[in-house]
């Protein structure tokens, strides 16, 4: 079962890339509409990163909820924990790749966003690292790594929340 689910999220990185290259390259963009939700009006594309990182933000805790006091349902969630997770980094780089290719006179401040994206890249790449034994060398180190990035994740997403109200 671990060699399928590495191909499926092989396949998830790959299609990522694949889209972030496309709208780097202004061949692929989705529309600049605006939706209001709960108050709170912002782009679709803004929405699209909201919701990957609120699936990263509440579906973490719970995998690691399930890990130590469901062990039962530690592989299904497991699965969703890797699988759903680069879904949803999937959402959130579509929503940073359209912010970093916004024209000039309506180009947003990055500070914040680029250490969220730089901390979720890592974060997946710990977690990739580690689930599949790919530097068993260093499993120690990942595993302190993995959820040292995660903290560091939901501080700098407070931090931008803020930064953006």
């Amino acid at each position: 079962m671990r060699k399928s689910l590495f191909y499926v999220a092989n396949s998830v990185i790959v299609i990522t890339v694949i889209v972030v290259v496309l709208i780097f390259l202004h061949i692929f963009r989705l529309p600049f509409i605006y939706f209001n939700l709960l108050g709170a009006n912002n782009s679709l594309t803004h929405w699209i990163g909201w919701a990957g990182t609120l699936y990263i933000a509440f579906a973490t805790p719970a995998y690691f909820l399930v890990k130590h006091k469901l062990v039962s349902h530690l592989k299904n969630a497991f699965n969703v924990h890797v699988i759903g997770n680069l879904v949803a980094v999937l959402l959130v780089s579509i929503h940073f790749a359209h912010q970093v290719t916004r024209s000039v006179s309506n180009y947003p401040e990055l500070g914040t966003g680029v250490v969220l994206y730089a901390t979720m890249i890592f974060l997946v790449s710990s977690g990739f690292l580690q689930s599949f034994s790919l530097m068993p060398k260093y499993a120690k180190q990942l595993r302190f790594i993995h959820p040292a990035f995660a903290l560091t994740f939901y501080t700098v997403i407070v931090m931008h929340i803020i930064h953006g109200i």
